[in-house]
């Protein structure tokens, strides 16, 4: 038990040694089901829970170490192994219990200011030539600068140290998340000021304080190897990315691709005021044909679906049937033209009835010529 003496008071205050921050070092963790001690502390709830020892060099089977699951429920940031994280104390579900309490512990402690990884080496890693120069130098400048390609230390199963990897270079007012593959989030703004000796791409238009959000998924493969100097976003050059800009304007940003195929989507060409006038009931399906500037007919197909879609409450106009195609298609059902000249038209076996006072210009009288009355019967 600690005395703690208060600057302030004469009162002394007593404290646990099991409240107290203790600095372990990770030697194993659980990540799924397969873990060989999954079942044994918990099965799917045992995701996250380190084997830990003390910072010095351990040859105890993992199994047989300490344990500690994570404090935060709401982030996963699990360490890797050997990296360095603080542990403590507190009480769990079982409060009413016998146990009463866990060892819990945070995320990893920045011994390195990289997003990469911060594990530190172990007496036994120290030997090791490649590693010793690394981290003395580390160590002396705070300045970790990898360049043989290798540190020789374990930090997981399949977990290999990339030293090119960089940490984003921060603003004031930033907030930054940074993965461990160079994948990132910044919640910025745009920085306008004579005092940045590092400018960015964002803020050469605007008002400072506007804000922006970057998310960068993977960096540049053009970037040098020094992965210990830090980068900011290119949208150029990064794998790929999404900038949500307020007013914003992005330095020379250049598209993928200049040309429409490269959408690998159909381009339907804009009709001009003359074609939508010439062609005001082009089809869905005639568009999408070859021939755009030259929209064809309506086919049956295209009348059934746009029925089919004027039945589903969809707007579709409907091409307009002349007379003549009513006629064509009902050849039996009489017409208004039909009606209308019903009974305006001579019939040939009709007999005309010509007035009483009507004068035959052929029969001679007064002198004059012409036919005779017309008889249909003579030969």
């Amino acid at each position: 038990m600690a005395i703690v003496k208060s600057r302030k008071s004469k009162e002394q205050i007593l404290l646990n040694n099991q409240s107290r921050l203790l600095t372990v070092r990770v030697k194993d963790i659980i990540l799924d089901i397969n873990h060989p001690q999954a079942e044994k502390y918990g099965g799917n709830d045992a995701i996250g829970t380190i084997f830990y020892s003390d910072l010095t060099y351990s040859n105890a089977n993992p199994k047989d170490e300490l344990t500690a699951t994570p404090l935060f429920s709401h982030v996963k940031y699990y360490p890797l192994i050997n990296e360095i994280v603080l542990i403590l104390s507190t009480n769990d579900k079982d409060i009413y219990g016998i146990k009463k309490s866990s060892t819990y512990y945070l995320p990893q402690i920045n011994m390195w200011g990289h997003p990469h990884h911060n594990a530190l080496p172990t007496t036994k890693d120290l030997e090791l030539k490649s590693t010793t120069d690394d981290y003395k130098k580390a160590g002396a400048g705070l300045v970790r600068k990898a360049e043989d390609g290798s540190t020789d230390i374990t930090l997981g199963q399949y977990f290999k140290e990339q030293l090119n990897i960089k940490p984003l270079l921060p603003y004031e007012g930033d907030m930054i998340l940074e993965g461990r593959f160079g994948n990132s989030i910044r919640f910025g703004s745009t920085n306008i000021s004579d005092e940045i000796s590092n400018p960015n791409g964002w803020s050469d238009f605007g008002n400072t304080g506007d804000p922006i959000t970057i998310i960068r998924n993977g960096q540049s493969s053009n970037l040098d190897k020094k992965g210990w100097l830090p980068t900011t976003e290119n949208i150029n050059k990064d794998a790929s990315s999404i900038y949500l800009t307020s007013n914003q304007r992005i330095q020379d940003f250049k598209q993928a691709s200049p040309y429409k195929d490269s959408w690998d989507a159909e381009y339907i060409e804009p009709k001009t005021i003359e074609q939508a006038l010439l062609n005001p009931n082009t089809t869905l399906t005639n568009a999408n044909s070859n021939e755009l500037n030259n929209p064809l007919p309506p086919t049956n197909e295209d009348l059934e679906t746009n029925e089919s879609l004027s039945q589903n409450n969809l707007k579709v106009p409907l091409p307009e049937k002349t007379n003549l195609d009513i006629i064509a298609d009902n050849p039996g059902e009489e017409n208004e033209v039909e009606k209308e000249t019903e009974n305006q038209g001579i019939k040939y076996t009709d007999d005309i009835q010509l007035p009483s006072s009507y004068k035959n210009p052929g029969d001679g009288e007064n002198e004059g010529g012409g036919i005779g009355i017309y008889d249909d019967t003579t030969k």
